[in-house]
């Protein structure tokens, strides 16, 4: 009987005469596959479904912001500098009668003229001024149309036609479609129908069928679509909030970002003539930043939005913002003089700025030598890389505030029903 051979167990020899096994990284498959699978979804279905969101731009990047005429709003929505409301999104502006809907609507179509783009006015309360457009700075002999209608379902077909038509001639010019405003919207059945005739949910059935049609082409078209709506009170409510909106849930749904106004309070005169108002906004909603954020301004009729004083106070209660270059800048000021100064990391002041708190729009942030440290430290205050408790404002009273946060919480995949 032959001797057995000696087996070689010496892991050292088998891995040096043993041949090297093929490695497959799986992220290169996996990539692989992606990239496959996003080319035969698009092959399959005939047109552009599918993208991959680090390479491709697809509909639900935002490829410009349109400013709301407020810094302050600017930054709450967009959580940038340079930001204000995304193209290809819906945005709904609600709040009280008389508290400024209308006029931020007007600052919006004046931003989208600006970067040469074109608005579509809906005015369905029958209540525009062209004198007031133009003294706000809107030009209403070119790059704007106004529309007259009351009807809800003229209001999408006119958007949807309009979106089309317009981006068939340039599909890079900003679109801004304003809806002023879907309270003051009738369905065809309501409207062509008697007085007396029931029309219990019809407008937000309408409504409903509208949004889900029309969000694909805003977003694929990249049109900034605001509507502007009221807050109605509902009956028999005891206790809470009896405030809501009109129209159903499907704008709320649809929007990106909802915008509440509140405050209203009057701005007087010596001679207590009513000059401005007020204005508080809050980002109940929002698919582009932290939501729950609030801004405060004031609204000076014939004038615009005005927030200097406010923005001073908001740099002032955060005192001195120090820079990665150790580079210092400072708002203070508690008596009448107010100062804002900067100064390098080794104590050079840079800039020294002394003025009456009425003087900081022009002596801080329309002066060449301080404008650019103004904005550099508005960035430092009002961009938020994480949000904290004392950055959300919530109301626990209000409706809207409650169902919003809800709503936040339910996609975030916690069970927010009631034990």
């Amino acid at each position: 009987m032959p001797p057995k051979k000696k087996v070689v167990t010496d892991e050292t020899t088998d891995t040096a005469t043993a041949p090297a096994p093929k490695s497959t990284s799986k992220s290169a498959i996996s990539d692989d596959f992606t990239a496959d699978l996003i080319n035969s979804l698009n092959k399959d279905i005939g047109h552009r479904v599918a993208y991959n969101l680090s390479s491709d731009q697809s509909p639900t990047h935002v490829k410009r912001w349109i400013s709301t005429g407020s810094r302050q709003l600017d930054y709450i929505i967009s959580n940038r500098r340079n930001g204000g409301l995304p193209e290809g999104r819906i945005i709904e502006i609600f709040g009280p009668p008389s508290i400024g809907k209308s006029h931020i609507a007007t600052h919006i179509a004046r931003s989208t003229q600006q970067m040469g783009g074109i608005v579509v006015y809906i005015d369905t309360e029958n209540a525009t001024n062209p004198e007031n457009l133009q003294s706000l700075g809107v030009d209403i002999s070119k790059r704007f149309v106004y529309v007259d209608t009351h009807c809800t379902e003229e209001v999408f077909d006119i958007a949807e036609k309009t979106i089309l038509k317009a981006k068939a001639v340039s599909r890079n010019v900003p679109i801004t479609i304003i809806w002023d405003s879907v309270a003051a919207s009738s369905p065809k059945a309501e409207l062509e129908g008697a007085y007396d005739k029931d029309t219990i949910g019809l407008q937000a059935r309408v409504i409903s069928k509208g949004m889900r049609k029309i969000t694909g082409v805003i977003g694929d078209q990249s049109v900034l679509f605001v509507c502007l709506n009221q807050i109605r009170t509902k009956i028999g409510v005891l206790y809470g909030d009896p405030t809501a909106v009109p129209g159903g849930n499907a704008i709320p749904f649809h929007s990106s970002v909802r915008i509440r106004l509140g405050a209203g309070q009057q701005i007087k005169t010596n001679g207590d003539n009513v000059v401005g108002i007020n204005v508080s906004a809050k980002t109940i909603k929002n698919k582009v930043g932290p939501p729950f954020r609030s801004a405060n301004f004031r609204i000076i009729f014939g004038k615009g939005i005005e927030e200097h004083e406010e923005l001073f106070d908001l740099l002032r209660e955060t005192g001195k913002v120090t820079l990665d270059d150790g580079t210092v800048i400072n708002v203070e000021g508690t008596g009448s003089w107010k100062y804002f100064n900067v100064a390098t990391a080794d104590g050079e002041v840079i800039v020294d700025k002394k003025f009456y708190k009425v003087e900081f729009r022009d002596k801080v942030m329309r002066d060449p030598e301080a404008a650019p440290w103004f904005e550099t430290m508005l960035e430092k205050v009002m961009v938020k890389s994480s949000v904290t408790a004392a950055d959300i404002d919530i109301d626990p009273e209000s409706y809207e505030d409650v169902r919003a946060l809800a709503d936040q919480l339910s996609e975030s995949g916690l069970d927010v029903s009631p034990e």
